[in-house]
Order: C-alpha cells, then sequence, then structure tokens
C-alpha cells in the first residue's frame, strides 16, 4: 500500500498546493509564465546536468542515444497520426506529437524509480525537443531559422549535452560544484508540478479538441513501447518509453503557437485540457501500474 500511497502524495501533494494558491492565495496573472521560465533556465538544466554527469554512462550509451532516437521517431509517428484526425488543422497536429517530455515525466520517473532515470528522460527530451522544435515553425511558415533559433534557447538540451560530454571525455567537476547544482535541480520537479497546479487552477472551460487530442495520443502511444521493445530497450529505459509515451501536450506548444500565429488561444486550451484529464486519468494509472 505505501508504495502505492508514495509516488501518489509525491505527484498530488505540490499539484494541490499550486491550485491552491491560485484558487485562494494571490498569484498575479503572470506567476505561472516567470516561474516556468525560472524552471526552465535554471532548475531543469542544473537536474539535467547533475543527473547526466553524475551517472557513469558504461554499457548504457547506446541506451541513452536510443531514447533520442524514440523521442526523435515519436514526433514523426504522431505527426502522421494526426494527419489522419486533424488534416490541415495544424493548431491541433503540434499539441499531438510535441509531448511534455521533461516538466511531467521527470517528477513522475523520480518518484517511480529515483534520480537514476533523469538520464534516460534527458536524452528522450533531447530528441523530442530538438525535432519539434525545428518541425513546428518549418511546417506552420516554413521557417526552419526560426526554430533553430528557438532551440538556441531552450537551455535544457544544452545541460543535457554538457552533461553528457564532459562525462565521456572524463573531465573532473570540483565537488562543491556538483553539490551545488544537484540542490537547485533537486527543487525542480516538485516547483514543476507547483506551476501546473497554478495552471490547472487558470484554465476555463474544456475544450472538446484538447480531450480528442489526449483520447488519441493514449490509444496510439502503444507504438513506442512496442519499438523500444523490438529495438531491444528494457528495464528502466523500456519503462521511460512507456511514460513518455502517455505525455499530455508540452505548455511550450503554446508559446510556439504565441510567436508564429497558430491560433494561440485555442492551442493554450487544448494543451490544459489535455493535461487535466492526464493528471486525472492517465497518471492514476501510471501509479498503480509502476507500484504494483
Amino acid at each position: 500500500m505505501s508504495s502505492i500511497l508514495e509516488p501518489i502524495i509525491l505527484f498530488y501533494l505540490p499539484l494541490a498546493l499550486g491550485y491552491i494558491f491560485k484558487k485562494y492565495g494571490k498569484a498575479s496573472e503572470r506567476f505561472s509564465k516567470d516561474f516556468s521560465r525560472l524552471i526552465l533556465y535554471i532548475f531543469l538544466p542544473a537536474l539535467l546536468f547533475d543527473s547526466i554527469y553524475t551517472k557513469s554512462l558504461g554499457d548504457e550509451f547506446g541506451e541513452l542515444l536510443t531514447l533520442t532516437l524514440i523521442g526523435t521517431v515519436s514526433v514523426f509517428y504522431f505527426l502522421a497520426v494526426s494527419k489522419l484526425f486533424f488534416k490541415n488543422r495544424f493548431e491541433l497536429s503540434m499539441t499531438l506529437f510535441y509531448a511534455n517530455s521533461g516538466y511531467l515525466p521527470i517528477p513522475l520517473a523520480i518518484s517511480f524509480w529515483g534520480v537514476e532515470a533523469v538520464p534516460l528522460i534527458g536524452f528522450y527530451i533531447i530528441g523530442n525537443n530538438l525535432t519539434s522544435n525545428i518541425l513546428i515553425p518549418l511546417l506552420s511558415a516554413r521557417d526552419l531559422k526560426g526554430g533553430l533559433e528557438r532551440l538556441k534557447n531552450f537551455p535544457p538540451i544544452y545541460a543535457a549535452l554538457l552533461g553528457f560530454i564532459l562525462a565521456v571525455a572524463k573531465i573532473e567537476i570540483p565537488g562543491i560544484v556538483l553539490k551545488a547544482a544537484s540542490t537547485i535541480g533537486d527543487l525542480a520537479p516538485t516547483l514543476a508540478l507547483i506551476v501546473l497546479g497554478v495552471d490547472i487552477a487558470s484554465s476555463g472551460s474544456f475544450d472538446l479538441d484538447g480531450v480528442k487530442v489526449y483520447l488519441i495520443r493514449q490509444v496510439f502511444s502503444i507504438f513506442l513501447p512496442f519499438l523500444a521493445f523490438i529495438i531491444g530497450l528494457r528495464d528502466l529505459a523500456f519503462y521511460i518509453v512507456i511514460l513518455e509515451a502517455l505525455m499530455p501536450p508540452a505548455v511550450s506548444n503554446i508559446i510556439l503557437a504565441q510567436e508564429y500565429d497558430i491560433k494561440p488561444e485555442k492551442v493554450a486550451r487544448v494543451v490544459l485540457t489535455a493535461t487535466i484529464l492526464a493528471t486525472l486519468v492517465t497518471i492514476p494509472f501510471l501509479i498503480f501500474l509502476f507500484s504494483v
């Protein structure tokens, strides 16, 4: 029983605190946006850098690169699926193929498997986010330069790659620096969940297309674990693929929609609707699946 209660408390308590703070506190309209940037630029990069650098790569080098490959394949796969259901409605296509591969999976993975899961997620993020941030500007406005410019402003990728390069090169980092990175990075999962709670409290009514995006993602996600199993991923790496495959749309979809004028208000409603459904349905399922 305690094995199920622990991830439930670790996930839903910060979420509830964020929700209560927004509903009954004095959170400004910019609170979520500003705090999200703080997590993106400071806490999440520190977490990825520390976990990837301190992890012994060894025989897992190929496993990490395989997760990057699957993260990339997932984008193209769900892009193809979106064409079957949404035709030329790109505002819905992008929310289907650009999933939340960091903010939501990292707190869950830590509650299930501990910090050893973070490097695996970090390499999945590289494939998922790199591909999505190139495809969305390219497909919406044929602006490849714009997509590459956005990647320049995505610190988690830099942090993951830097940690990986320094580890492979066996460059020793002073212990005090690693301890500082670890202390800062450990705050990322909890803060991300608090912000998510604030976002949920700020959301309006459900969007029907958001429900469709959520359901299609859940139904067609089975392909990714199947692919991972076929190419030889097992144990924790395989579980990470299951977790990532079921994730709702990335919040970054909203930023991209605003930047490239892809019906940003619609995208925001779709992202929040799918995220709320994931927290109410998918997350309890995952907690049960990985806790029994």
